[in-house]
């Protein structure tokens, strides 16, 4: 099983690598909403803001991602395992806006020769993310 190993993101390594326990614990300590079995990645991003991707549904989260922008990725992306790299740098641009009540945070970022877009709500819920072009 080399590093190309395919089933690595079931096993229990990849899901301590994605969901830290320190992390995971500064989340159920916070007073944000959210839905503690549905986490798929959480993190610290470049500025030291807590955030994590949720399963979610159509509208938001990582099956928003799949369904809406999953074409638009390598088809061996690990999607919950880039974001996370992508959150450690510091963005190109950033973006705020209102949304209803909600304030909704876009930032854009260069990695590995492509610019991406990542949206999070500012609870740090990770709302949408894809690639928009090449650098």
């Amino acid at each position: 099983m080399g590093s190309g190993y395919k089933g690595y993101i079931n096993t229990n390594g990849a899901k301590e690598r994605l969901k830290p326990k320190d992390l995971m614990h500064e989340l159920e300590n916070s007073n944000a909403k959210y839905n503690k079995s549905d986490i798929v990645m959480i993190t610290k991003n470049y500025a030291g803001k807590l955030m994590w991707l949720e399963k979610g549904n159509l509208k938001s989260g990582l099956l928003h991602i799949k369904t809406r922008h999953g074409k638009d990725f390598g088809s061996n992306t690990n999607i919950p395992l880039l974001a996370k790299k992508i959150l450690q740098l510091k963005p190109i641009k950033h973006i705020s806006r209102k949304e209803g009540k909600q304030l909704a945070d876009v930032f854009i970022y260069n990695h590995n020769g492509m610019i991406y877009l990542i949206a999070y709500g500012d609870n740090g819920y990770i709302v949408s993310f894809y690639p928009i072009g090449k650098a």
